[in-house]
């Protein structure tokens, strides 16, 4: 179960760094043409990264607590909701381009409660 923890702390960790300095700093220190093109080559990494630490739970829970299991679910969940928020990417730029804001709001509304899902998820699991 260390293992688990270890991962979900990770998760943690990259999603707090994400939200606490990297998009801070981007609001913060540039205009909003170069914002927009760091967010849109950033989001889709972090989102990958997400899943591919998701994909690592998974298997690690496969392996430590084979089955169908809590652990199993969770590896699941850790898997398909960054994957899901990575999928919206296109959609959530095309709105935001074609000024579409509505539809923007919601679209990006969705990625961050996957990713405050995500969040919460990883913190109930290390704590």
């Amino acid at each position: 179960m260390q293992y688990l923890s270890l991962i979900s702390g990770v998760i943690v960790g990259v999603i707090l760094f994400h939200t606490i300095y990297v998009t801070r700093t981007v609001f913060h220190q540039l205009d909003e043409e170069n914002t927009k093109i760091f967010l849109r080559a950033i989001f889709p990494k972090f989102f990958l990264l997400l899943n591919f630490l998701g994909l690592a739970f998974l298997l690690t829970a496969g392996y430590v607590n084979p089955g169908i299991n809590g652990s199993f679910i969770l590896g699941c969940s850790n898997t398909a909701l960054p994957a899901l928020a990575y999928f919206l990417i296109p959609s959530t730029n095309r709105a935001k381009d074609m000024g579409m804001e509505s539809r923007f709001k919601l679209l990006h509304s969705i990625s961050v409660i996957l990713a405050l899902v995500l969040f919460i998820m990883g913190l109930i699991l290390i704590l």
